[in-house]
C-alpha cells in the first residue's frame, strides 16, 4: 500500500505536538500513535526509526514556517516598509499554534546539540528562516545582506526563546520600538 501523504502529515503534526508538550524524550512512535488516534504501528510504519521520525518532523516544521510567512504576508497584504513592520511585530507576539510550532522547533534545535545527525536539518530550518526573511524583506524595497539577514534571524530566534520561556509581564514589551530599532541597526546603518 503506498504512503498516504494525509496519514503522514497527521503523524507528523502528532509528533510537532509531543515535541511541544513532553519534549524530545516524549517522541515515541508509540506516543505519536496514540496521539494521533492512529492504530498502534502505524508511525513505525512510516518512520522506521526514531531518528527518521526526528528528521521528518524538523522537515515539517520547515513546512509549518513557509504556511506562516505566506498567510502573515496575505494577511498583511503588499509590502511596504511599514506592512514589513507589522508583519514582524506578529511574528514577536505569536498566536497560540505559532508559539507551539516554535516551542517544538527550538526543542529540535536543543536535540540537535546532542545529536549531530539532526544538524544538517536544523541548517535547514536556519536557512529557511533567513530565506523567508530575505524574501520579505527585498519585497518591501530593502536590500539586505546574507549576513545580515542571518544575525537578525539569531537574534530574533534568541528574543523569541527568551519570550517563550521566560515570559515577560503583560504590557511591559515594546514590539513596535524593537522593531524599529532592529530595522535601524540592521539595515539602514
Amino acid at each position: 500500500m503506498p504512503p498516504n501523504p494525509e496519514r503522514r502529515t497527521q503523524i507528523l503534526d502528532a509528533a510537532i505536538d509531543i515535541l511541544c508538550d513532553d519534549g524530545v524524550g516524549g517522541l515515541t512512535h508509540r506516543q505519536v500513535d496514540t496521539r494521533a488516534a492512529l492504530p498502534a504501528g502505524t508511525t513505525s510504519n512510516y518512520f522506521r526509526t526514531r531518528q527518521a521520525l526526528l528528521e521528518a518532523t524538523a522537515a515539517r516544521t520547515v513546512d509549518l514556517h513557509w504556511q506562516r510567512v505566506e498567510a502573515l504576508q496575505k494577511a498583511i497584504g503588499p509590502l511596504t516598509r511599514d506592512a514589513l513592520k507589522s508583519l514582524m511585530i506578529r511574528m514577536l507576539e505569536p498566536d497560540e499554534q505559532f508559539r507551539r510550532w516554535t516551542l517544538a522547533r527550538f526543542e529540535l534545535f536543543m536535540e540537535s546539540t546532542r545529536r549531530p545527525e539532526l544538524q544538517p536539518f536544523i541548517n535547514d530550518l536556519q536557512a529557511a528562516a533567513v530565506k523567508s526573511a530575505t524574501l520579505i524583506f527585498e519585497a518591501a524595497d530593502f536590500t539586505p545582506t546574507p549576513q545580515r539577514m542571518d544575525e537578525l534571524s539569531r537574534l530574533l530566534n534568541g528574543f523569541v526563546f527568551s519570550n517563550l520561556t521566560i515570559a515577560p509581564e503583560p504590557g511591559t514589551q515594546d514590539a513596535a520600538g524593537l522593531v524599529d530599532r532592529l530595522l535601524s541597526a540592521f539595515l539602514e546603518s
